[in-house]
């Protein structure tokens, strides 16, 4: 793979691939084999309403079981959170090592580039807007809960600790 662990080391661990291998194993690949986290019913209505695929939550069940998690009670904000979090974070850790040149620039190129919400304006105008050190502080909890993958990038702890925002 182009980016790795070796090339990442522990920022790109964490995440625990066997449900999406064992989907794909299964052949449960979404709309065009007619399952995936959704049923595609051939007969289905433009617009009908989506329904789950059993077999997936049960899947699902086991493997949060197996993981110490058996009732799988995360809120979807704590999901969200955690996932846009890591994203946050990697493009800090771009502006800090020169990949890219200005926040404008990071938050341009992950809108426009990579399906980053518009209407949160970019991970920097995020981060402008919740406070750095409110994103650094919630990092460090994920960091002590989750494990060092959340650890925040130095130049979010600078801001932070400066009180500083990525837009003046």
């Amino acid at each position: 793979t182009f980016m790795s662990k070796a090339d990442l080391g522990v920022r790109m661990s964490g995440g625990d691939p066997i449900l999406m291998q064992t989907m794909v194993d299964k052949g449960w690949l979404g709309r065009k084999t007619g399952k995936g986290f959704y049923l595609y019913p051939k007969n289905a209505k433009k617009g009908a309403k989506k329904q789950f695929n059993p077999e997936v939550i049960e899947l699902l069940n086991g493997v949060l079981a197996a993981n110490g998690n058996p009732k799988g009670d995360v809120s979807v904000e704590d999901i969200q959170w955690r996932i846009i979090s890591r994203f946050i974070n990697e493009a800090a850790f771009c502006l800090q090592d020169g990949i890219i040149r200005s926040p404008v620039d990071g938050d341009i190129g992950a809108v426009f580039g990579i399906g980053f919400p518009p209407f949160l304006g970019g991970p920097f105008r995020l981060l402008d807007q919740i406070g750095v050190q409110s994103f650094v502080d919630r990092m460090n909890r994920y960091r002590d809960s989750k494990g060092p993958q959340f650890e925040p990038a130095q130049i979010l702890k600078d801001y932070a600790n400066a009180n500083k925002k990525f837009h003046s």
